[in-house]
C-alpha cells in the first residue's frame, strides 16, 4: 500500500532508516524490543519502520531490502502482520506460518517469536495489548471469559472479517498520512475501538465460539435510550464500553438490537447526528468555517469521507452549503 505521493505508509511518523546492520540491532533492540536480528547473505543493506502510537494500539510499516530473521521475547502485545509485498514467516513454539498478501498473521503476547523476512518484504504490524483486547471482548460478551485469550496463528485473507480488518487498518494509516493537522482524539479512539473489535471477529481465537452464540433480544426502549445518550454526548468518543455502562447488556446485544430494530449501527447513528451537527456549523455563516474545520470539529477523521457522507445525506457538498449560506 502506498499513498497517493508514493511514499511509504505512515511516512510522517519515521521511526528509523538504516543501511548499517548493527545499527539496526541496536534500533532494534532499543525501540522494538528485539532480542537478536540475523542477516542473510547481502551485498546492500537497507531497513526503515515508521511506527504510530495510540494509546491501546500501535500501527508500524516495515521495509527491508535484505533478508533477515529478528527474535522477539514474548510480552503483553499481540501482533497481527499484513504483508504489502513479498512475504515473511513467523515461528512459535516450532510452528511455521506465512504471512502473505493471502494470508494474515498473528503472533501471541506471551512466546517467543521468530519473524523471517524476505529481501524486499514491507508489511504492517498492528499491536495491540492483551489486557485492552480481553476488556473489549469481555464488553461484547456481557461477562469475562474464564480462561486465557489464545489465539490461532493464521487469519484468511479472503475470508469477509478479515477483508473488514485490513480495510480498517489500511484507512487507520492513510487518514493520519493524509493530513498534517491533528486529528481529534475522539474519532482517534473511535477508529482504534473499531480496528480492536474487528480484530477479535476476525481472528480465531479460545472464544470465538461465544462470539458467535446466538444473543437475547433486548427491549426496544433500550434503543431508543442510547440514541438519546449519543445525541447528548455526541461530541466526545462513543465507545462501547459507555454504551454498555447505559444500557446494562452487552456490546454483542447492543449492535444485534440497533441492526434489528433499525437497520444500522450505533457508531451510524452516531456519524448522522454528527452530519447534522456539521451541516448547522456550515450553515452557521461564520466566515472562519471551513470544510476541513468543520469535519474535525464534529469527529470525522477524513475531510473527503466527509464530504462524500455529507453529500449522500443531504443532496449537495459541503463547499456548496458553504457558497449558498454566504450568498
Amino acid at each position: 500500500m502506498m499513498t497517493d505521493s508514493g511514499a511509504d505508509p505512515l511516512h510522517r511518523f519515521p521511526l528509523f532508516q538504516t543501511s548499517s546492520p548493527d545499527e539496526l540491532r541496536h534500533l532494534a533492540s532499543t525501540l522494538l524490543g528485539t532480542t537478536g536480528i540475523d542477516f542473510g547473505k547481502t551485498d546492500k543493506f537497507d531497513a526503515r519502520i515508521n511506527l504510530l502510537r495510540l494509546p491501546e494500539t500501535s500501527l508500524a510499516f516495515g521495509a527491508t531490502s535484505g533478508s533477515l530473521t529478528g527474535r522477539f521475547l514474548g510480552s503483553d502485545f499481540v501482533r497481527l502482520h499484513m504483508a504489502l509485498k513479498g512475504g515473511a514467516t513467523t515461528s512459535v513454539g516450532g510452528r511455521m506460518t506465512d504471512i502473505t498478501q493471502r494470508q494474515l498473521v498473528v503472533s501471541p503476547s506471551d512466546a517467543p517469536t521468530l519473524l523471517a523476512c524476505e529481501a524486499g518484504h514491507e508489511r504492517l504490524t498492528l499491536r495491540m495489548t492483551q489486557t485492552a483486547l480481553l476488556q473489549k471482548l469481555t464488553l461484547l460478551l456481557g461477562v469475562k471469559p474464564k480462561g486465557e485469550l489464545v489465539f490461532d496463528p493464521a487469519i484468511a485473507a479472503d475470508q469477509a472479517y478479515a477483508q473488514g480488518l485490513s480495510q480498517l487498518v489500511r484507512f487507520l494509516a492513510q487518514q493520519l498520512d493524509a493530513t498534517p493537522s491533528r486529528l481529534p482524539a475522539a474519532a482517534c479512539r473511535e477508529l482504534e475501538q473499531a480496528v480492536q473489535i474487528a480484530f477479535l471477529w476476525a481472528s480465531r481465537h479460545s472464544f470465538s465460539h461465544l462470539l458467535e452464540r446466538r444473543e437475547k433480544e433486548i427491549a426496544p426502549s433500550i434503543v431508543l435510550r442510547l440514541e438519546q445518550f449519543i445525541e447528548a454526548n455526541w461530541q466526545d468518543a462513543i465507545t462501547i464500553d459507555r454504551l454498555v455502562a447505559e444500557a446494562g447488556v452487552s456490546a454483542r446485544s447492543i449492535f444485534r438490537a440497533f441492526d434489528r430494530s433499525r437497520g444500522y449501527s450505533p457508531m451510524a447513528f452516531a456519524k448522522s447526528v454528527r452530519l447534522r451537527r456539521a451541516r448547522e456549523v456550515l450553515m452557521s455563516g461564520d466566515p472562519g468555517v471551513s470544510v476541513t474545520a468543520a469535519a474535525f470539529r464534529c469527529n470525522f477523521v477524513s475531510p473527503g469521507h466527509f464530504a462524500r457522507d455529507y453529500r449522500d445525506a443531504f443532496g449537495e457538498l459541503p463547499s456548496e452549503t458553504i457558497s449558498r449560506t454566504r450568498r
